[in-house]
């Protein structure tokens, strides 16, 4: 097990510099502001559901390397959602129903 924290921000950074989007693209499709995407950045932990939205943004599985940084084994089989094989209106979709989900 990972004795060091993980810190998502930077995780995410990562990430995001090999996506090709640029800042303003990413806080769009995310619905926030640049400045907010910034602090995104910094954050060494952040809220499940906007880390959710960023997943499904970024086409990326961050809870997976949350689970592997720690040696978490998950408890229940987990589905994995292929976004790669979705369009790009549907992973819009997909955040904007998580964004709606948040605000509720």
């Amino acid at each position: 097990m990972a004795t060091q924290n993980l810190h998502i921000g930077q995780l995410i950074k990562a990430v995001f510099d090999e996506s090709g989007m640029t800042v303003s693209e990413f806080a769009r499709q995310i619905h926030l502001e640049r400045s907010t995407v910034y602090g995104i950045f910094e954050r060494p932990s952040i809220d499940s559901l906007l880390l959710a939205r960023i997943s499904l943004v970024l086409k990326h599985n961050f809870l997976s390397d949350i689970e592997q940084h720690f040696g978490l084994i998950p408890q229940a089989p987990s589905i994995t959602l292929h976004l790669d094989h979705l369009s790009p209106e549907i992973v819009l979709q997909l955040a904007d129903l998580l964004k709606t989900t948040t605000t509720s």
